[in-house]
Parts: C-alpha cells; structure tokens; sequence
C-alpha cells in the first residue's frame, strides 16, 4: 500500500507536474508547480528522500520515505526458579539434571535482542508564513507505515538453554499431574518417595522480567519452539507537525539546505507484547534490567520527535 501510495505521488509530481507548468503561464507567474525539487534526509526519523513542488504562493507539497536503519539492543535477563510465585534458590541443581537428561548447560542469563524498524511514506505540507522571506515554514502532513515498530528476540546463542528450560518445566509438570506411584518415570522405573519430594521442592523454571500490578511476579517461559520474543507497535497512520527552516548555498539557487523539528503523532505510548500476549507497558511493573530504562524512554515519549537535516537540488 506505501508503495502503491508512494509510487502515485512521485509519479504525478515528476511526470504531470513539469507538463502542466511548461503549458501555464499562470502556473510561472504565480510560481506554482513551477520547479521540482529532490531531497535526501538525515534525522531521528531515519534516512530518506523527498520530492516536492510548490502548491501555491505560500505552500509546499512533499512525498517520501524515511526509514531507521537496522541497530541492536541488547537486554539481559535474570532466569529464576520459583515455588507458588516465590523465588528459591534451587538454579543450580536444576541446571546438574537437566545437563544430565539432555547435555544440555543452561545459563542463568538470557539474552534478548531489541531490533527498531520504521519504515514510513511521507507526505507532507509546508506553509511560509511571510512572502518576503520563504526561509521558514510550518508543516503538517501525515506519516503512513507498518503499526509494528521494533521486535526482540531471544540471541541465538540462547536457543539451547531455552529450549532446556521448555524440557524440565514440561518434566515438572508431568510429576506434578501424576505422582510417583501412580505412573513410571521412565519405562517400569519408578521414582521413591525422598526423590519425588526433592524433584517438587526444585519448582518451575522462568524469566523474571517483572511483575503484575498486584506484586505478583512474572514469569516468562519459552515458547513451544523454545524462542522469547517481544513486538512493539503503533498507529500505522501518523499525524506530523513541525516547523524548519532552509535556504540556497549556490548562486542558481538550486541547492538547499535545510533544518526541521516536530513531532510525530503515534498514538499515545507504544506497546510492547511478549510472546504470551502479556504486554510490558500495560501489564507489568517493576521491569528488570536494561529494558526498564528503555520502557521508561518509551512511557516518556507519546509523541515522536523529529529532528532532520535536509540538502535538497531543484531538478526543474
């Protein structure tokens, strides 16, 4: 749908625009659609490129993308053994059984990777409040993208112990649901008393990110695939205003550079939903490690700001 978009506006303003300005001699006098400006950008929204024309003696129209390059985030959490919510202390011997069922070493750590990714059509309209002086705009318009902004995944270095983790939580469970005497553990073997209150005394297994509005503790397990997984989202549709200003470098004056700041409207504060569907930013409090200063950045800022540079050419 952006492209289509992007396509229909880039198309209308290099091919129709210069037909109908060489035709009108109005459209010269009155310096509408009488040039085409290209544009490259460099900001807080990303990286992107612009076209655009004048609209009227006053106004700018302007179409383009800005996307965010691809950077990691890395976030580190603590795993944890718990009972009826209550952490214990029992990591350790969890980690000698299941290396001896599976061979597998579980770390006491999982390491989640934040991934940003905004891509966005623009279009946008830029007004000059004085004649004399066409150095400074307002803008309003709107950015047009995909409602998924970031996404986290577990470092695939983890993968191993996760899926671990899947193991001996599924393995409690199953003593939990049939006791000792009733089903064998393994083939005819059957667990004695001593061992069965032991293996129930070690508890779940999970990820203590934070915790539930109430006090209760949160703890996220993998899932089936053995993955922890994390999306961000907002509007797809977001209103942008802000103000700029830019000027010629050249005597044609047919370079520009230029400076702008607004902010981009994404619908309140964006939510981030783990893999179970428990959102960290509604859900939870008390969120542990790097992520909380994160969450916090994010919870501070519902709106976006935009600061950009711009160096434009007019092209016709």
């Amino acid at each position: 749908m952006v492209k289509k978009l992007l396509f229909l506006v880039l198309a209308s303003l290099s091919v129709g625009i210069p037909c109908v300005a060489q035709e009108s001699s109005w459209f010269k006098r009155n310096n509408v659609l009488d040039h085409v400006d290209v544009a490259f950008t460099v900001g807080s929204p990303g990286l992107g490129f612009e076209i655009s024309a004048p609209a009227t003696r006053w106004a700018n129209v302007r179409a383009g993308m800005d996307g965010i390059p691809a950077f990691h985030l890395p976030m580190d959490f603590q795993v944890a053994t718990y009972t009826d919510g209550k952490v214990n202390d029992n990591f350790n011997k969890i980690k000698d059984l299941v290396y001896k069922m599976t061979g597998e070493e579980m770390r006491e750590e999982v390491r989640m990777i934040g991934k940003p990714k905004m891509l966005n059509f623009k279009f946008l309209v830029d007004v000059f409040p004085f004649q004399e002086n066409r150095h400074w705009h307002f803008t309003a318009g709107f950015y047009l993208g995909s409602s998924k902004i970031g996404t986290a995944l577990n470092d695939i270095d983890e993968t191993s112990s996760l899926v671990a983790m899947n193991i001996y939580n599924r393995f409690y469970d199953r003593l939990k649901d049939y006791p000792y005497d009733e089903e064998p553990i393994f083939g005819d073997v059957y667990l004695s008393p001593e061992t069965y209150e032991e293996l129930m005394s070690y508890g779940h297994m999970g990820i203590h990110i934070g915790d539930f509005k109430d006090g209760t503790p949160y703890y996220m397990t993998p899932a089936k695939n053995g993955t922890v997984s994390a999306k961000m989202f907002a509007n797809a549709f977001k209103p942008y205003l802000g103000f700029g200003y830019s000027g010629a470098v050249d005597k044609q004056k047919r370079l520009n550079v230029g400076v702008e700041a607004g902010v981009l409207l994404w619908g309140g504060v964006p939510n981030v939903v783990l893999h179970d569907g428990i959102s960290m930013t509604k859900d939870l409090v008390n969120v542990r490690g790097r992520v909380r200063s994160y969450l916090n950045f994010i919870k501070a800022l519902p709106v976006y700001p935009c600061v950009s540079f711009k160096i434009s050419y007019n092209i016709l």
